[in-house]
């Protein structure tokens, strides 16, 4: 279905065959709707915190004949699940908000959700420090360009997949990091001038200033190392 844009694409791609999925802050549902019609999840529960799009998503998902798929549900992140304690989710998808929104979200985290596919709008730091915190793990790690930017997305397992242990992972990915490509380098080298014009604005006695510094210094070192290494291959 060509209406999926790259970044939704990507998002898609990590949802297992036949799983039970719910899309957190879904809009138009344009996402679920493409799960049903490919077949790649059984029951997709398509969330947001506003009426109108989800009339605009009964629309859309009666025109594609999806209906007996997809429950619309009214409401804030993923509270809802304390009042349907039968329902068990096997992917839960975040995306189109930033970390501090998304991590206001998984503090409702349940027992009924085994993973997250999350996309952030924003630096994924504290979703990784987050995972670290509760000892999850990450399944899948991926940058896709979409509409001229580079965005990350990852699935979280609770159960299995690769611990985030450091500072580095944190920051890059633990996949991401150990699996260099060009869209890697092209975010971080971006990224890097970013924090530079930041650090200018942000006065030196503020201690966001320290904080922009840490993270160039670990950025440069490790940025500076893989391009050097890309160089001589």
């Amino acid at each position: 279905m060509s209406f999926l844009t790259p970044r939704l694409f990507a998002i898609a791609k990590m949802v297992d065959i036949e799983d039970v999925v719910a899309d957190i802050g879904t809009d138009h549902a344009y996402l679920p709707i493409y799960l049903a019609k490919d077949n790649k999840a059984k029951k997709i529960y398509a969330c947001d915190i506003n009426e109108k799009p989800l009339e605009v998503a009964k629309h859309n998902i009666n025109s594609f004949d999806v209906k007996d798929k997809i429950e619309l549900i009214l409401s804030d992140g993923i509270s809802w699940l304390k009042h349907r304690p039968a329902i068990h989710i096997n992917e839960c998808i975040i995306a189109g908000l930033g970390s501090n929104t998304m991590l206001d979200i998984l503090k409702n985290d349940s027992d009924q959700i085994d993973c997250y596919i999350i996309a952030s709008q924003t630096s994924f730091d504290p979703i990784r420090e987050w995972v670290k915190k509760n000892k999850y793990f990450i399944e899948q790690e991926t940058i896709v360009l979409d509409n001229e930017i580079l965005y990350e997305v990852i699935k979280v397992n609770k159960f299995a997949g690769t611990k985030v242990k450091n500072k580095l992972d944190i920051l890059f990915g633990p996949i991401l990091r150990k699996e260099i490509n060009q869209l890697f380098l092209d975010k971080w080298v971006s990224e890097e001038a970013k924090l530079r014009n930041l650090l200018i604005q942000v006065p030196e006695q503020d201690s966001k200033h320290k904080q922009i510094q840490k993270k160039l210094k670990l950025l440069g070192k490790f940025i500076n190392k893989e391009l050097k290494q890309n160089e001589t291959n």
